[in-house]
């Protein structure tokens, strides 16, 4: 008895398009995250980013519009993630002193995973629009910083920490943060060791920096 013939009309035909398409963009997306962190650079040219991905460079100008808005829309995507970790931190029942650690771990993992995070918001602040500028700083990263100085206003009324200036603390682990992925070279060519942080030694860094920003912090 032969079978029906599937109609074109079915959930598995409708969704197959969307899915493609959703692939290619998520793709170059990927692509040029991998391409930064590889070269050390988030000056990456889109026929580049297009043969990473395996699609047609002409698929950035039909996701994104330009190569700008693919970069704006990777660093939502990047920075988006981490908010919503921001979330879960605050839902956990533990000490203003264990949510401000795990918070500091997960920026130096952050930085790890994103090592040109500050040289993409630069970038895009420079020569972004108005309103792209506004949404880096309003949506992106004034969540983190005053995530941040909740925790230290939590700490200080727990009698925990010292009356800080969360202003000053928020630079304090940014830099701290940054400092170490963000120079291939002074590690590789002043230290000696391999010009990319592996795994065992940002552990080490991230315990460290953790360690060293607490005890700024703690009373």
């Amino acid at each position: 008895m032969n079978q029906p013939r599937p109609s074109l009309r079915s959930p598995v035909a409708r969704s197959t398009p969307k899915a493609g398409r959703e692939n290619s963009r998520d793709a170059l997306l990927d692509a040029a995250s991998a391409l930064m962190r590889e070269l050390d650079t988030v000056e990456i040219g889109i026929v580049d980013i297009a043969t990473r991905a395996g699609v047609n460079h002409a698929m950035i100008r039909y996701f994104f519009g330009s190569k700008e808005g693919l970069l704006f829309a990777l660093l939502d995507r990047d920075v988006y993630r981490r908010i919503h970790q921001l979330e879960r931190l605050f839902a956990l029942e533990v000490t203003p002193t264990e949510r401000m650690r795990i918070h500091l771990r997960g920026i130096l993992d952050t930085y790890y995973q994103i090592p040109y995070l500050n040289r993409l918001i630069q970038v895009m602040v420079r020569e972004a629009g108005p309103d792209r500028v506004r949404h880096i700083a309003e949506e992106l990263l004034q969540p983190i910083a005053n995530a941040q100085a909740r925790i230290i206003d939590a700490g200080v009324a727990a009698g925990e920490f010292r009356a800080v200036d969360p202003k000053l603390f928020y630079f304090n682990t940014v830099g701290a943060a940054d400092g170490l992925y963000s120079n291939r070279f002074t590690l590789s060519a002043v230290f000696g060791g391999k010009p990319f942080a592996d795994p065992e030694l940002h552990e080490r860094y991230r315990d460290h920096t953790v360690d060293t920003l607490m005890r700024g912090l703690l009373l």
